[in-house]
């Protein structure tokens, strides 16, 4: 007798035939490829980070000096997600948290020495995984799947929700 959690391979079969020629199918399918290679270039250069660590670690970095809230409309994080991510990069050393002296409700977050080398670790690390995701790729279909992704982008953050 079969739980319900167990599918046997003819649903499977149906299930991946409708959802193969979906843009949101496609672009998870290439979501969890990028994210397998950079959490295991990140993990071989023993950064303290993963992949989900690094949109708030690198705004941080970038900025010089952000708030949460900030970072949260920056990343299109929720402020709660925002929060236990900044909790992890201040207990691992990688960001200080101050308050900010004009509004005692608001915390001005940044990069410590340790947070700052690990960014441009991270940023080596990206140009890794830039460089292994598009091995298989010639320059000019390189170029263009930049460019459809980026155009896609563009247009789907335009749309009214």
């Amino acid at each position: 007798m079969k739980n319900n959690c167990e599918v046997d391979s003819k649903h499977w079969e149906g299930f991946f035939s409708e959802m193969k020629d979906t843009l949101i199918f496609q672009m998870h399918r290439i979501h969890c490829v990028m994210f397998r290679v950079a959490n295991r270039l990140i993990e071989e250069a023993s950064v303290p980070v993963k992949m989900e660590q690094l949109p708030i670690l690198m705004c941080i970095h970038s900025c010089g000096c952000i708030s949460q809230q900030e970072i949260a409309d920056m990343v299109h994080r929720d402020k709660s997600s925002v929060q236990r991510t900044v909790v992890v990069l201040e207990k691992k050393g990688l960001i200080s948290i101050a308050p900010d002296k004009n509004d005692k409700r608001k915390n001005n977050l940044r990069t410590t020495k340790t947070g700052t080398f690990v960014a441009l670790q991270i940023k080596d690390i990206m140009q890794k995984v830039e460089t292994e995701i598009f091995s298989a790729f010639n320059s000019e279909d390189r170029l263009n799947t930049i460019n459809t992704i980026k155009e896609t982008a563009d247009k789907l953050e335009q749309l009214k929700h």
